[in-house]
């Protein structure tokens, strides 16, 4: 909290993916560990949430991989009339937008089925 009770608003994180930027030659997760490796699970978490046109509506999101600990922590994904995955959530405000995704391993969006 700021001085006076009041509380200073949060600067919210936005990302900007290229999937490409995470992935090998064959189409695999290049980094091994580390941060890099962290943020590419929850990249290719997002596009194949966001692309399974045929889940349930009740089916969460990948968890935020900023926020793990906090209640609700689970974010909302879509897709933009551009073709690009978004993502935001809801208990940090974190978002982001995911490009280059179309054909990867984790696009869902040619009739895959949902578990």
């Amino acid at each position: 909290m700021a001085a006076g009770g009041i509380m200073k608003p949060r600067a919210n994180t936005f990302y900007v993916i290229d999937t490409r930027h995470y992935l090998d030659e064959k189409g695999d997760i290049e980094p091994k560990k580390g941060p890099a490796r962290k943020l590419a699970d929850f990249t290719t978490a997002v596009i194949a949430h966001a692309s399974d046109f045929n889940r349930s509506e009740s089916t969460h999101g990948p968890v935020c991989f900023k926020c793990r600990k906090r209640d609700n922590h689970h974010v909302d994904t879509g897709m933009t009339d551009d073709d690009a995955v978004v993502w935001h959530c809801p208990a940090c405000g974190t978002e982001g937008r995911v490009s280059n995704w179309r054909g990867t391993l984790w696009d869902f969006s040619h009739g895959m089925l949902s578990n």
